[in-house]
């Protein structure tokens, strides 16, 4: 069974007065299975963040199906939705515009717990995941008081809530210095269990190398490229995917 399988998803953003419109995503296929860590990768405008939000529902395809956690969610009400939401889950770039500023960490994970696991003790709910990323002697903080890098941990905290069987991070790094980059996604991977999927959506090519055993690259809406990390420097990358190498200062040495 797939974490996610998206089979021919294209997305049409209609234009005023339906008049015109823009196409940003076309004939997607990509299959995540459970456990796998995937990166995906390509410009800005190239379709990653719309592609995210169809694959969790957020939005719905123009064309295609999406297959999530092994059922097609074709014609799924909102509430249906929200349920499978529990189990996949989108990590935000800066999950601290999602915390109450008003709140303490351990009231706003309580009110999660309280909200996604009614039937767990929610005091020992909010110790496990503060213990899991590191700020467990955080917990009376309020958000403002977080550091940025603190405030990323505790979004990834309110994820793990739910223990998720699928996560889609959408740019989880952009800001941090790299070392901060690394640690998060230790954090992130850590943290979850082993079953879980996960997709990195980064502009940051080397760290995607690093922490998926899998790239795919868009460009213009369509997938032009997917390889094992390890093939990155192959010989057979397509003159976009080399483009992005150079871009990233990544160097890959001639064979002899």
């Amino acid at each position: 069974m797939s974490a996610l399988r998206l089979v021919g998803v294209g997305h049409h953003f209609p234009g005023a007065w339906g008049l015109g419109g823009r196409e940003v995503l076309r004939d997607i296929h990509l299959e995540v299975l459970p456990g796998e860590r995937v990166g995906l990768i390509g410009e800005s405008g190239a379709g990653k963040s719309t592609l995210a939000r169809i694959a969790l529902g957020l939005l719905r395809p123009t064309a295609g199906a999406v297959h999530l956690l092994g059922e097609d969610t074709t014609g799924w009400s909102r509430a249906r939705w929200r349920q499978a939401r529990f189990h996949a889950q989108l990590l935000f770039q800066d999950p601290g515009t999602m915390l109450n500023q008003a709140m303490s960490l351990e009231q706003i994970l309580a009110e999660g717990a309280r909200l996604h696991v009614p039937d767990r003790d929610p005091v020992g709910e909010v110790l496990r995941v503060l213990e899991a990323v590191g700020l467990s002697g955080r917990g009376g903080a309020r958000p403002g008081e977080l550091s940025g890098g603190e405030q990323r941990r505790a979004g990834l905290a309110r994820l793990l809530l739910t223990r998720p069987r699928l996560i889609v991070a959408d740019e989880p790094t952009t800001g941090l210095d790299a070392g901060r980059k690394v640690e998060l996604l230790e954090l992130l991977y850590g943290a979850v269990a082993p079953e879980c999927a996960v997709v990195l959506i980064s502009h940051d090519l080397p760290l995607v190398q690093w922490a998926c055993g899998r790239m795919v690259v868009m460009r213009g809406g369509a997938i032009v490229d997917r390889f094992d990390s390890e093939q990155l420097c192959s010989s057979d990358r397509p003159p976009y995917t080399r483009t992005l190498l150079r871009a990233s200062g990544i160097r890959c040495e001639a064979r002899a």
